[in-house]
């Protein structure tokens, strides 16, 4: 049942996208059925991170702020809001485990992050190969994929929007693991 709601909700994605351009949805019913391949019981609940409440009020104005950063692709805006709650719970892991203390490289390569992260013609795979380093990459095995094979939503998020999931975490790392109160796409002074 899981997986045949996974199939479908692709084609799903793909409607989202040609309704972006013609200008009608019906999103609810698409939302709805999202929402419900996304909240099968298969693999459990994602583990967030448990000190989340501990940290700044404006943490959580950050994590308000990655999906409008990241979801600008038409068709991903409507998808990233059935994905909010586990991309944020992603943020929140994250945050929580101080981004294992990666360094940041906003300097060296926000300009460029942020375009290519806001064109369409750029994928998943090119983020991965032009922007993540070898500590990054190890960082993303380690903790998101690891998180994946426990979390079916998890698991789903990263292969119907996997350009934007690599695109917020890239942008949290160079944020310094959030001491802003919003991501940051400005170029570096």
């Amino acid at each position: 049942m899981f997986w045949t709601g996974i199939l479908a909700s692709g084609a799903v994605l793909r409607g989202f996208h040609d309704q972006d351009h013609v200008g009608t949805t019906n999103a609810s019913a698409q939302f709805t059925f999202l929402r419900a391949a996304g909240n099968a019981t298969e693999g459990g609940p994602p583990s967030c991170g448990d000190k989340y409440d501990k940290l700044p009020s404006f943490t959580k104005e950050y994590g308000a702020s990655i999906s409008d950063t990241v979801c600008t692709h038409p068709g991903y805006k409507s998808a990233c809001k059935v994905f909010d709650d586990t991309l944020q719970c992603w943020f929140r892991k994250m945050v929580t485990g101080q981004c294992d203390d990666l360094p940041s490289m906003f300097k060296q390569r926000n300009e460029k992050l942020v375009k290519d992260c806001k064109n369409p013609d750029t994928d998943h795979l090119d983020i991965w190969q032009s922007h993540f380093s070898d500590a990054e990459k190890s960082y993303w095995r380690s903790t998101y994929k690891a998180q994946a094979e426990d979390s079916k939503l998890f698991d789903t998020m990263n292969k119907l929007m996997p350009k934007q999931l690599l695109c917020s975490t890239l942008h949290v790392v160079d944020d310094k693991c959030v001491k802003y109160s919003a991501v940051r796409t400005q170029a570096a002074r």
